[in-house]
């Protein structure tokens, strides 16, 4: 790798600035989801927390991280490649555990399983093997690494939109204890 790590990556600063800031502000989206629909938020409604309102935060928190990482000028590739790739790992393997869960819900609409589950899955696996080109010394595919967290950019925006219409047309009784 001729290029340095900033360098290479300073071709890339409007596009990691555009994905950290919408990701950011989607984040501060489902705090208001969050806010919306608090009568929801109740040990019975754990499951469904679980695996739809906690891993879109997580996922639109990884794109902002994965951002503020490409951004800092000092990391050499080694980093880069051991951040990005540790990240990409802990997100499939958090993917695949939340896939699981929304897998088992036999109420989930079809159209779930590929947002909640596949994309995410899909957009870590990306990750994990442009972070590999970085680690194994070869030529770092920063395209296929941005292509990864802009799907994953895509299923938050996606599931935060279907989250916050979803606790927008509950009605005050549906989040009542059981």
């Amino acid at each position: 790798m001729a290029v340095s790590a900033a360098e290479a990556f300073h071709a890339w600063h409007d596009f990691y600035l555009l994905i950290g800031a919408a990701s950011a502000t989607l984040v501060g989206a489902m705090f208001v989801v969050a806010s919306i629909g608090s009568n929801m938020l109740t040990p019975r409604h754990e499951p469904a927390i679980r695996a739809f309102l906690t891993p879109t935060v997580i996922h639109l928190s990884t794109i902002m991280i994965a951002g503020a990482l490409a951004m800092i000028p000092s990391l050499d590739w080694p980093v880069l490649g051991i951040a990005f790739g540790g990240g990409g790992v802990g997100g499939l393997v958090y993917s695949f555990l939340v896939g699981w869960r929304v897998v088992r819900r036999n109420h989930v609409a079809r159209v779930d399983h590929v947002w909640y589950a596949v994309l995410p899955i899909v957009s870590y696996a990306v990750i994990v093997g442009a972070a590999l080109t970085i680690l194994l010394h070869a030529t770092p595919n920063l395209e296929a690494l941005a292509g990864g967290i802009l799907l994953l950019l895509i299923a938050g925006i996606r599931n935060a939109w279907d989250m916050i219409i979803f606790f927008a047309s509950r009605d005050s009784t549906d989040g009542s204890s059981s």
